[in-house]
């Protein structure tokens, strides 16, 4: 008797959930229509880093003097050369003095020692390097950098100043405003098979005197970027599973729900603290641009 009630209940729950099938359906779909409205995979994070410009190079054309004064007791100096330097830009616009850095002496030295080893005289040496690349050798990080050549039996220090204040590319390295370091080197040695001075100045405009570049922030910046493909690769291989309504990494229908919506709401925070961070680094770049446009 109980069997035969037990198989009576059993058979009408069945017919029950035969009758309802349709409905149970309706709602299964609504809800996970639901589900998918309020759980969207945010857009691909576009937002590019502005770029760095570069800095400026100025090397106006070497300035050879043939016809000059031969003076076998002349004697030329860095501490002179860079005194009436100062004073020909005090004397031209009240201009301020150019500050004596180490590391442009030393790139100034470079160069000098490298012209007459190679016995050259050319802003670029014949293995390709500039005054660009000697600053970058002795760790001088600049905006701006210049080169003043000079090759001849000068006077003295006066004489070859005044040489280079009229020649127009020289004078306006000598001038120039934006310019705040100076380097010098000056030697005499066999140059083309006669003894003859060769002076060079380096002139500069480091990259401190613009705001700094938060390096650690870029790095941030792609870190988390390549965790935004990651976890958006993640979210569409769930979503295809979710759809197909399969049991993916033992979880249910109904969890795997769940576990994709936590994850788009984790990967929707990250786009937006990416953006945040990205803007602000974007802010840092084009401060430090518009300060390099405005010295050079």
């Amino acid at each position: 008797m109980k069997i035969f009630r037990h198989i009576l209940i059993i058979v009408f729950v069945v017919l029950c959930l035969f009758l309802i099938k349709d409905d149970i359906k309706q709602i299964a779909s609504r809800v996970y229509s639901y589900l998918n409205k309020n759980a969207k995979i945010e857009n691909k994070l576009v937002i590019k880093t502005e770029e760095l410009l570069g800095g400026t190079v100025d090397t106006p054309g070497a300035l050879r003097i043939v016809n000059n004064i031969l003076d076998s007791d002349s004697k030329l100096s860095k501490d002179k050369i860079i005194e009436f330097t100062n004073l020909s830009r005090k004397e031209n616009g009240n201009l301020k003095a150019l500050v004596e850095n180490e590391k442009l002496n030393l790139s100034a030295e470079k160069k000098l020692q490298d012209m007459f080893d190679k016995q050259y005289f050319e802003h670029v040496s014949p293995g390709g390097v500039g005054v660009a690349d000697l600053g970058s050798e002795v760790g001088y990080e600049y905006i701006l950098i210049g080169e003043n050549l000079a090759l001849g039996n000068f006077k003295d220090d006066k004489a070859l100043v005044d040489a280079w204040m009229a020649s127009p590319g020289h004078r306006a390295n000598i001038l120039n405003s934006h310019y705040s370091d100076i380097g010098v080197a000056v030697g005499k040695g066999k140059f083309e098979n006669r003894n003859t001075w060769i002076a060079v100045q380096h002139f500069g405009t480091p990259k401190s005197v613009c705001p700094s570049i938060d390096k650690v922030l870029l790095g941030v910046i792609n870190v988390n970027q390549s965790n935004i493909k990651k976890m958006e690769s993640d979210l569409i291989a769930r979503k295809a599973m979710i759809d197909k309504k399969a049991i993916y990494e033992g979880s249910t229908y109904s969890e795997q729900i769940d576990i994709y919506n936590n994850l788009v709401n984790i990967y929707n925070k990250l786009i937006i603290e990416t953006k945040q961070k990205i803007n602000n680094y974007n802010n840092q770049i084009k401060e430090f641009n518009f300060c390099l446009s405005n010295n050079q």
